[in-house]
């Protein structure tokens, strides 16, 4: 197995390494393949949409992390394996709040949900991304890494999916994109708070995983020194690397270029604060809460009215109210007012590590900075 680059030094980085090291062997797969033999399920001879010398051998190999395919859940109220301030990724899936713990998804990256929705989580960028796939969930773990993010494949064609790129960049597909679906990255205790009944997934998964702990350890998402496999751009310190960020597009097929314009988890405030802004001529509501740990953004009209908005405290899920006095939650949705019914359109986002923004994207904006 080829070791995996570490930017780091003394006993956190040796500890972190042993911990993925265990990750690594604790996977199904009990053999793990050179870099040549790992890509050889994929036809590598066709044409990439990235630098193919950057498509690095993660080590599992394909499927050597497994995903869920059949995921159970239990009610929010019932569930005791979570703590208050580990993450969870939340929807709205068939109408129900359901939420993925990173929990599991460290250990696991793709869920092919049921009802016909993709989860992808990558815990080295800490991007977690849903999309509704137009031939089923059907994908798998490549066991290839395209600058430290997951490169997920679908098992119909082979196709070769950046998961924060949002498209195929290699195979029958290549160049196809995806739009991902409003999900909510909070911790837990926000979450209950907000959906104390809601669709939670369980550790059913029929894997023997130690679901309590980090999949790369418990300082992986603290320590800025800390970066698994090389990065491209160790220049841009405007932020932390570790920093969490929600970012923005408004362009259909992203690429290096494309622009992108993120938003501080801390720039917010303790209380629940609403940012309006203009982005690529597209005016955009960005909600958020430095205690709550959440930042969610959309489109700010409404029927082709321009909507302004004031948050809301202690009303949660209720966040924000328009000028109307209509009521909104944190997915958008109109629950009382003379707007209630209504959905705001969601901002294509996600949220995610300032380095892994700033290495999948050329000089990305930040809301505040002079950029």
């Amino acid at each position: 197995m080829k070791a995996p680059v570490l930017f780091t030094f003394g006993n956190a980085g040796k500890v972190l390494l042993l911990v993925l090291s265990c990750a690594v062997l604790s996977c199904d797969q009990t053999t793990v393949s050179s870099d040549e033999d790992s890509r050889s399920g994929f036809q590598t001879e066709s044409e990439w949409l990235v630098a193919e010398h950057e498509i690095i051998d993660g080590g599992p190999g394909k499927d050597g992390i497994p995903p869920i395919e059949e995921p159970k859940f239990s009610v929010a109220s019932e569930v005791t394996f979570i703590p208050d301030n580990r993450r969870v990724i939340g929807l709205i899936k068939d109408g129900e709040p359901t939420a993925y713990p990173y929990q599991i998804l460290d250990w696991h990256e793709v869920v092919n949900d049921e009802s016909q929705v993709t989860i992808t989580f990558c815990p080295l960028t800490a991007t977690g991304i849903a999309w509704s796939p137009k031939e089923g969930p059907d994908f798998g773990t490549s066991g290839l890494i395209y600058r430290n993010n997951l490169i997920a494949y679908d098992r119909k064609t082979g196709s070769l999916w950046s998961q924060m790129r949002l498209r195929a960049i290699h195979g029958e597909h290549l160049g196809a994109t995806v739009d991902p679906l409003n999900v909510l990255d909070t911790t837990w205790e926000t979450w209950k708070s907000m959906f104390p009944e809601s669709r939670v997934l369980n550790t059913n998964t029929g894997y023997s995983r130690d679901y309590k702990k980090y999949a790369y350890g418990s300082t992986y998402e603290d320590m800025d020194g800390v970066i698994l496999f090389p990065t491209v751009n160790r220049t841009d310190t405007r932020l932390d690397a570790k920093d969490r960020v929600h970012g923005i597009f408004t362009e259909d097929s992203l690429d290096q270029d494309s622009n992108v314009r993120v938003y501080e988890y801390s720039a917010f405030g303790e209380d629940i604060t609403t940012i309006h802004d203009e982005f690529e001529g597209e005016k955009f509501v960005i909600v958020g809460s430095t205690k709550l740990s959440f930042v969610i953004a959309y489109q700010a009209e409404l029927n082709g009215e321009v909507l302004e908005f004031e948050p809301v405290q202690g009303e949660l899920p209720v966040v924000m109210m328009d000028q109307s006095g209509t009521k909104w939650n944190v997915f958008g949705e109109a629950v009382s007012g003379p707007n209630a019914g209504g959905r705001l359109f969601p901002a294509k986002s996600y949220s995610g590590y300032w380095f892994a923004f700033r290495d999948m994207f050329n000089l990305p904006e930040i809301y505040g900075f002079e950029n």
